[in-house]
């Protein structure tokens, strides 16, 4: 029988609900859904509101493993678990990602083999010593090697002809399955007798809703699957040759024999340096072209297994939610292998990993049946003491749309050998985990401890940690959530569209500037898609940074000019703001949007910026010996030629041009606003706290330490420790959360000792009669 005919005869079964589960459950079901409540997206069960507790152990590694972890947890105050859809008990050699419901073209609900660790014994160990645990079954998309086996031609092909065992985003066999496997994982857990407790499903997506050859900076995908759909596409958008080849400036190209585009930036280095970062028009139509490609088909599958699962649950008639590991907008500029790898070198150019994987233009993947929310890992750079907590997925954009944010807390400890950021003892897991818990809680998400592989809990002194952080986790969802005005990072996430595709200027700009600046500025800071700025509800920040607006057209600009330019806001735009139209590289619209006039330097540069004013109310009280930037050249570049200079930027022949500038301007309803145009991206805490204050914005702290706070909750936490004071914003009485005792009556300032290293947590409670609130997007 024909492949796909076979799965849309699975999923036809499915939706019209011939298909009945394989056993009774053992109670009433819960009824599970996500709601609004006192200002964040909440977990309703039964028309009640929970914040969960939850644990996800190793499952997928090893029977043993997995119980030892439970063991661990056996007397903890966690009262949520995952299940997890693991591997098949096969044979050697055995297939990593080989599951009981998949093999072949075969999709079922019914296992054809047993499980490596059973769902079932899971679940009794799990309700043996929770009985009124609930439950969230996780699974992923990826397809077993006897899939690959029968669908060659579907498969990832690389520029130099190798096959990945991995198949082409443009292949809809695969998609298709996977939705298929999306269901029948679903109606699989509603048939055991452990259904009554599931509130909800966690869908991984294939390799973490990432692009696996992006991995390895392969970028173009040049099999059949892809090569048929880029051919197709291409005729879709310009529908004459006449008008593919002026897009394209190739004279030659047709329908028919339209090959994928090959990466410039695996050339010869000289060649590469030479090819300007920023692109538009005919320069960068192929690769535009290709990434627009790659969004649709993300797009598309993301729909059709976000679909599969709602219609599934629709004819079970039972209430779950479903959360997917994806929309990693936040993590724009990651380079995976060169982190990861040991034996991978950083490259000088890599394709840019979520550009690649179709992660563009995010937002519209927010609505839709069965996309309830995100569960991701955190960014794992600067992840230990003294770094940042920081979801993968874009975890402000979600709460402020109103889905549901999962984030993994995978503190790995000293019990076992994995090098990636382990707490040293137990003051630094508790300074690190208590620094994770406070971000979730200002930021309206919620984290939970997992376990990948090792045993990362199995210190008995850290199991009183974790006690209190649940009972905390607890108590919070009764703790009104509402952002305080601060500094808003505003990411396009469809911004690579204008460049020749390489992640490292973002790395720079966006993940590093994050963790080295933003973050320790003593100020709020949310991160939200650029198209969140339309919501009725965005917060009234006052600070915003632009990293990556490269094109500006009327549209934005008119959106801007409503939300963001007015009001005494303090506005920073990154170095290539406005430097496209969409059709040419220039400083026509930057000057526009900005107001600075700019001098426009046609080549790749490295960028450094010494800060020679520190008189000015935005940089006062910096060191003289601020000097921005770093080696990494790009282009063109922008140079401001007016304003008021903060900064001199060190560049070819020392034309002493401003590298850092401002310039006051007005707005057309008569206020104020003020424009910072930077060359360089790496502004240091101190900026940030002025920039803070010159717009109005609440400075909770003076010193460069990660602060985070919401109208509810401050803390800060410490790698070096000392003598710290955290300003309120009014005269409240203060509750130390770890301790949960009382720690001052109507006071207006936090001062405490921190250890090296340490988190405090504090929780402020309002006068009597004042209402916090914070509208969710409808």
């Amino acid at each position: 029988m024909n492949t796909v005919y076979m799965i849309r005869m699975w999923c036809l079964a499915w939706c019209l609900g011939v298909w009945s589960a394989t056993a009774v459950t053992a109670g009433e079901p819960l009824a599970a859904e996500i709601q609004p409540h006192l200002g964040k997206p909440a977990v309703v069960v039964d028309g009640k509101a929970v914040a969960l507790a939850a644990y996800s152990p190793a499952a997928g590694s090893s029977r043993d493993l997995f119980h030892r972890q439970m063991a661990h947890f056996a007397d903890r105050k966690i009262d949520c678990f995952f299940i997890t859809l693991g591997r098949a008990d096969m044979p050697e050699p055995r297939d990593f990602s080989a599951t009981p419901l998949w093999v072949g073209d075969d999709v079922t609900a019914i296992p054809v083999v047993p499980f490596q660790l059973p769902p079932d014994e899971q679940a009794e160990t799990i309700r043996r010593d929770h009985p009124e645990a609930t439950i969230i079954v996780r699974f992923g998309l990826h397809e077993p090697a006897s899939w690959r086996d029968l669908h060659p031609d579907e498969l990832f092909v690389t520029e130099d002809g190798t096959r990945l065992p991995v198949p082409s985003l443009a292949s809809k066999t695969y998609w298709d399955a996977a939705a298929c496997y999306s269901a029948a994982a679903i109606e699989f857990s509603e048939g055991r007798g452990w259904a009554d407790r599931i509130i909800g499903y966690a869908n991984f997506m294939r390799l973490e809703g990432t692009h696996e050859p992006l991995i390895a900076r392969a970028l173009f995908d040049h099999g059949p699957a892809m090569t048929g759909r880029w051919r197709a596409w291409l005729e879709a958008k310009y529908g004459t040759v006449e008008n593919l080849r002026a897009a394209h400036g190739d004279p030659t190209l047709t329908f028919a024999t339209a090959a994928v585009p090959r990466d410039r930036l695996r050339g010869p280095v000289a060649a590469v340096a030479e090819i300007p970062y920023w692109q538009a028009g005919v320069a960068n139509a192929p690769i535009r072209d290709y990434l627009l490609l790659q969004r649709d088909l993300y797009h598309e599958g993301f729909r059709a297994v976000a679909a599969a699962a709602a219609a599934a649950l629709d004819r079970l008639g039972r209430k779950r939610f479903v959360v997917y590991d994806s929309h990693k907008s936040a993590m724009l500029g990651w380079d995976n292998a060169g982190f990861f790898d040991k034996t991978v070198s950083w490259r000088h150019a890599f394709p840019e990993l979520m550009a690649g994987s179709g992660n563009l233009g995010m937002a519209t993947l927010f609505v839709g049946p069965g996309i309830d929310g995100l569960i991701t890992p955190h960014d794992y750079q600067a992840r230990g003491v003294g770094g940042v907590f920081e979801p993968e997925g874009i975890a402000d954009s979600a709460v402020l749309r109103g889905k549901y944010m999962l984030c993994e807390m995978d503190t790995r400890t000293w019990a076992d050998t994995d090098p990636i950021a382990p707490a040293r003892n137990v003051a630094e897991f508790a300074a690190v985990t208590w620094r994770n818990l406070a971000t979730a809680l200002t930021r309206g998400f919620t984290p939970y401890w997992m376990d990948v592989y090792q045993d990362w809990f199995a210190p008995p002194e850290l199991q009183p940690i974790i006690d209190r952080q649940a009972e905390v986790l607890r108590e919070s969802v009764d703790w009104p959530h509402a952002p305080v005005p601060g500094i808003a990072m505003i990411l396009d996430d469809e911004a690579v569209l204008e460049t020749n595709g390489d992640g490292r200027f973002l790395n720079e700009a966006v993940l590093w500037e994050w963790k080295t600046g933003l973050a320790r500025s003593g100020v709020t800071v949310g991160k939200y898609l650029f198209d969140d700025l339309a919501l009725p509800n965005f917060p009234p920040h006052r600070v915003f940074y632009f990293p990556n607006l490269f094109r500006i057209d009327a549209a934005r600009r008119t959106l801007l000019e409503e939300k963001v330019l007015r009001n005494g806001h303090v506005v920073i735009w990154g170095p290539g703001t406005g430097i496209s139209d969409g059709a040419t590289i220039g400083a026509d619209t930057a000057a526009a949007v900005t107001g600075f006039a700019f001098d426009l330097l046609p080549v790749n540069d490295h960028r450094r910026t010494l800060v020679t004013d520190t008189t000015h109310p935005l940089t006062r009280g910096l060191s003289p010996a601020t000097i921005l930037g770093g080696p990494l050249a790009y282009g063109p570049v922008l140079l401001p030629k007016d304003g008021h200079a903060l900064g001199s930027a060190w560049t070819k022949l020392g034309r002493n041009l401003a590298g850092l500038a401002v310039k006051e301007r007005t707005a057309a309803d008569g206020s104020g606003w003020t424009s910072v145009f930077t060359s360089t991206p790496g502004l240091p805490p101190g900026f940030w706290r002025n920039a803070a204050r010159v717009a109005g914005a609440h400075v909770w702290c003076e010193a460069d330490e990660i602060v985070l706070a919401d109208a509810s909750i401050v803390a800060i936490h410490s790698a070096s420790g000392g003598r710290r004071q955290l300003l309120l914003p009014q005269a409240c009485d203060v509750v130390d959360v770890i301790t949960g005792q009382p720690f001052g009556r109507q006071i207006r300032a936090v001062e405490v000792d921190l250890q090296s290293p340490e988190t405090r947590v504090f929780r402020m409670l309002p006068p009597a009669g004042a209402r916090v609130k914070m509208e969710l997007a409808p």
